[in-house]
C-alpha cells in the first residue's frame, strides 16, 4: 500500500482514496508494510466517509492487522463513536477481543461506545 493512500486514509482525503482504489481496487483489502490497512488507518483517525468508501468498495470490516486489533477496536480505543457506530452499521463484530483479551466493549473508556457495543 502506498503511503500516499495511508496518508489519505488518515486525513480524509476522499478524492485521493478514491484515485487510489480506482486504480487498484486490489488495494482496499492490501496490508501495508506497517501491517495495517487502508481501513484501519480511517478507523484510528475518525474518517468516517473513507471509512463507508472503503466499505462500498469491498473492505473486509472484521480483518485484522499484524497485531490482532481489527478497524472497530481502532475506533473503539480512539473514542471515535460514529467510526464505531458505521462498523457495527456495515457487519463489524463486537464479539471480539483485544490483544491483551479484553473485550471490546471493556476496551471502550467512553460510556457512549459501551452503550452501543451492549
Amino acid at each position: 500500500m502506498a503511503e500516499s493512500l495511508k496518508w489519505a486514509c488518515e486525513n480524509g482525503d476522499i478524492d485521493a482514496v478514491k484515485n487510489h482504489i480506482g486504480e487498484n481496487k486490489d488495494l482496499v483489502n492490501t496490508i501495508g508494510s506497517t501491517g495495517r490497512y487502508p481501513l484501519h488507518f480511517a478507523a484510528d483517525y475518525g474518517q468516517t466517509e473513507i471509512i463507508e468508501y472503503l466499505v462500498s468498495q469491498g473492505a473486509d470490516v472484521n480483518m485484522s492487522d499484524k497485531h490482532g486489533i481489527t478497524p472497530l477496536l481502532a475506533a473503539i480505543w480512539e473514542g471515535h463513536t460514529k467510526s464505531v457506530q458505521v462498523l457495527l452499521d456495515n457487519g463489524a463484530k463486537k464479539d471480539g477481543k483485544a490483544p491483551d483479551g479484553s473485550s471490546y466493549i471493556d476496551s471502550a473508556e467512553k460510556e457512549e461506545i459501551k452503550n452501543i457495543l451492549r
